[in-house]
């Protein structure tokens, strides 16, 4: 059976994920890919020659982005974290111009759960969101497909994420709840995969509906010791937080307007196991079904090691 995707157009390009969906979509020789681009847009590499890019203002204009969408079967949205709530205006432009699909900003745990979006506003923002689309689908005015991958070590190491710091020659952690809280993981290959398997190998099963990825759940304890096994030394524990404490503090500096304490409590959500990122307990894990190689422990902590010396 042949998809029904042919024209994918991809928000966020150029962005932590949006630049591994670039290149799974570039690996589906059937599509016809576009890139929405923001008019104070850095990036300069140019991309590759089949893609077109259409640039807009910032602010997403409904007119422009309508204009941009027209033609596509699908959207792909890789918006950054705090910036999900734009998607109202794009799902309104995608209904306009008569989209087929389209694929929220969600990559992370399931944001429909009471205590996540109670946790931090960007869980509730997504779930918002997801809620939206729902409504528009049981309209029948337009589908969605979301996908849920946990988190990504290299990423984490990156960006000094899950209480694990070994960059720059940092050797230690922050141990939340004794590092026993478990979450799903994912590589960002992965994820993007799915996506675009998501759309082109099975459209009617992921259609208006949140796919769960795994590849394997670890917690913050066994993610350290795997760690300090390829490193061939400790990570010394700088701090041993309570979780109840510690996102009461986060909230209440949120609530004042802190943008880093929202990330501190987007952190929370995945490393405490307790808001919905350990994804098997939250309905069908499609990996296989969406034919995902599954990776080990040991082999995603020794990329995401080698991506730092990069």
């Amino acid at each position: 059976m042949s998809t029904p995707f042919k024209n994918i157009l991809l928000i966020g390009a150029t962005g932590s994920i949006g630049s591994y969906v670039l290149t799974a979509l570039l690996a589906e020789p059937s599509l016809t890919i576009t890139v929405l681009k923001r008019a104070s847009s850095t990036h300069t590499t140019p991309l590759p020659s089949p893609i077109r890019t259409i640039t807009v203002p910032d602010t997403y204009p409904t007119d422009a982005v309508t204009a941009a969408f027209r033609g596509q079967d699908a959207v792909i949205c890789c918006l950054t974290t705090l910036n999900v709530a734009d998607q109202f205006r794009l799902i309104d432009a995608a209904i306009a111009a008569g989209v087929r699909r389209y694929v929220p900003s969600e990559y992370g745990l399931n944001n429909m759960r009471p205590d996540a979006q109670a946790l931090n506003a960007v869980f509730r923002e997504k779930g918002a969101v997801q809620g939206y689309l729902r409504g528009k689908a049981a309209e029948g005015v337009l589908e969605w497909m979301s996908v849920s991958c946990g988190m990504w070590i290299k990423w984490s190491l990156r960006n000094e994420f899950l209480g694990v710091h070994v960059k720059r020659g940092e050797r230690r952690v922050v141990l939340w709840d004794g590092g026993k809280g478990r979450f799903s993981v994912n590589t960002e290959e992965n994820t993007a995969r799915a996506v675009v398997r998501g759309l082109v190998a099975i459209p009617e099963e992921t259609k208006n509906r949140n796919v769960l990825i795994e590849e394997f759940a670890v917690t913050q304890r066994e993610l350290v010791e795997e760690i300090e096994r390829q490193m061939g030394e400790k990570l010394v524990v700088v701090e041993e937080v309570d979780s109840v404490e510690r996102i009461a503090t986060l909230q209440a500096a949120a609530d004042a307007g802190d943008q880093m304490a929202t990330i501190g409590l987007v952190e929370a959500g995945f490393i405490t196991g307790r808001f919905g990122g350990d994804l098997s307990k939250e309905g069908e894990i499609l990996t296989e079904k969406l034919g995902l190689e599954r990776h080990s422990l040991q082999q995603v902590v020794a990329d995401a090691l080698a991506s730092l010396k990069e």
